[in-house]
């Protein structure tokens, strides 16, 4: 049977991901898929279908779809890869826009939810998640699927431990081990 703590964890993670859901603007963009797809090409430029698909967790075909459906909404476009065979992918100005102001967005929901904790609960949540995405991250693909809408640049800067983890360095410093 189900805890409460795990309830009221389950909760929370559903409040996240209906006010994600709530950002869709461009029609292209409809769904977590496509949102994902855009900000990891963002996050990775030049990538290939095939990193990316990782990234997002989707079969070839389906990346295939969701990236034609983001270049026929002039928010990618295609680039010649390393090979014949490969293509790469980068926003284009609309899609670099779109990714900023999803962003923007999804830090603006979550302040405002963390900015109901004071200073001392911050740091215990923040150890507390550190420690649980830590132990959580199976492998780098389930890492890039974990980080597929983060804002990566602060997570990196105080060591994320998705990455650590993935990277098989120790727990970053800060967590409740």
């Amino acid at each position: 049977m189900t805890q409460r703590t795990e309830n009221l964890l389950g909760a929370l993670a559903v409040l996240v991901m209906d006010e994600m859901h709530a950002l869709d603007t461009v029609p292209a963009l409809a769904g977590p898929t496509a949102r994902a797809m855009l900000n990891a090409i963002g996050q990775y430029p030049d990538a290939s279908i095939e990193l990316l698909r990782d990234a997002v967790a989707l079969s070839h075909p389906a990346a295939v779809r969701a990236v034609a459906a983001l270049v026929d909404a002039d928010l990618v476009e295609k680039r010649p890869g390393i090979d014949k065979r490969s293509v790469a992918l980068a926003l284009t100005d609309a899609g670099q826009r779109e990714v900023v102001r999803l962003q923007y967005a999804r830090d603006a929901m979550l302040t405002r939810i963390v900015g109901h904790l004071d200073e001392g609960e911050r740091k215990v949540l923040e150890a507390l998640l550190i420690k649980l995405l830590w132990h959580e991250t199976r492998d780098a693909a389930q890492a890039m699927q974990l980080c597929r809408f983060c804002d990566d640049g602060p997570c990196l800067e105080a060591g994320c431990p998705i990455e650590c983890r993935e990277n098989g360095l120790p727990m970053p410093a800060g967590s409740a081990q």
